[in-house]
């Protein structure tokens, strides 16, 4: 059984252009690094795409494998952040899309929206996160993935997903307000108690 990403510490020695500079003349540990500190970020990406766990392992590997033999092609190390997760997306696309095509052949699999935890004390019928985040559309998911999960800032987010930090703040903003109304409309938890972990 294939193994989804841990949760890896992040080594701050060196930039990520840098690395992606050592990692395009061949360097494997530079790779190394970089998949270390996106590797679960851009799973977490895909997971708010895919929502699958089978779905979200397959693109990631794809992204990966594809970033190592296409790394050479980037001219702008400061770019890879978007660059990586603009493969994911198309990794992404093409797992839905085959999907999509042959939905009889491929199992149903873990809905890892489904699997996430309670909403936390206080929540009338434990209705879990997950099921607040599936009434969001893809990207959207992502990117409360990225930013109240992972931790990212909206500067970190707008760089992997292309969108400017106005964009990322409205987006996350109007996300949460969607999410606060859903929650306290099925009575899972009060105002109070939806307390985002980021202030856009």
């Amino acid at each position: 059984m294939r193994r989804s990403p841990s949760v890896f510490v992040m080594d701050a020695a060196l930039p990520v252009p840098s690395l992606v500079a050592r990692a395009r003349a061949g360097d494997r540990a530079a790779f190394c690094d970089l998949h270390r500190r996106f590797a679960r970020p851009v799973f977490l990406f895909l997971a708010g795409l895919l929502r699958r766990r089978e779905d979200a392992e397959d693109a990631w590997q794809v992204a990966f494998l594809s970033a190592w033999r296409h790394l050479p092609r980037l001219r702008e190390p400061e770019q890879f952040s978007s660059w990586l997760f603009r493969i994911a997306r198309n990794a992404a696309h093409d797992v839905a899309e085959r999907r999509r095509r042959w939905p009889g052949a491929l199992p149903p699999g873990e809905d890892l929206l489904a699997a996430c935890p309670p909403a936390g004390e206080g929540v009338a019928d434990e209705a879990p996160v997950g099921a607040m985040l599936s009434t969001l559309e893809p990207q959207t998911r992502a990117l409360v993935l990225l930013r109240a999960v992972q931790g990212w800032s909206a500067e970190d987010v707008g760089a992997a997903m292309s969108w400017s930090v106005a964009t990322v703040r409205r987006r996350y903003a109007r996300a949460l307000s969607l999410l606060r109304a859903r929650i306290e409309t099925r009575g899972a938890v009060g105002a109070e108690a939806w307390r985002p972990r980021h202030v856009p």
